[in-house]
């Protein structure tokens, strides 16, 4: 499952965190090689930060759990980091925004959901 987190948000509403999930689904469902095809199929958080200094000027996006996409595999990664980097800059055009998004790694990770054969 891929999992979204956005880190340094300033403090918001919940309108405006509920606008921003629904606009990273809608930016990750149009990449068919992913998947996904609502927002059932990914998570998304934005943790809370101890620190209030600085909020909201660099925002930084995690993206984990990438299945691994045969041949095109980091062409995929490099548009789901720019897809999702866009639609965060989009409703934070102040902030300086830096996104990532890592392949799935079978080693060391446990799920409840068996994998789709």
């Amino acid at each position: 499952m891929i999992v979204i987190k956005v880190w340094c948000l300033p403090n918001a509403i919940e309108d405006k965190l509920n606008r921003l999930h629904k606009a990273i689904v809608g930016a990750v469902v149009p990449i068919s090689e992913l998947g996904v095809k609502s927002e059932n199929d990914m998570v998304c958080l934005f943790p809370a930060d101890l620190m209030k200094y600085g909020l909201g000027q660099e925002i930084i996006v995690e993206i984990d759990g990438v299945p691994d996409v045969p041949r095109k595999n980091l062409t995929v990664r490099e548009q789901l980091a720019g897809c999702v980097g866009k639609t965060v800059l989009a409703l934070y055009p102040d902030a300086r925004v830096e996104c990532s998004a890592g392949e799935f790694k079978s080693s060391g990770r446990w799920s409840s959901v068996k994998p789709k054969s």
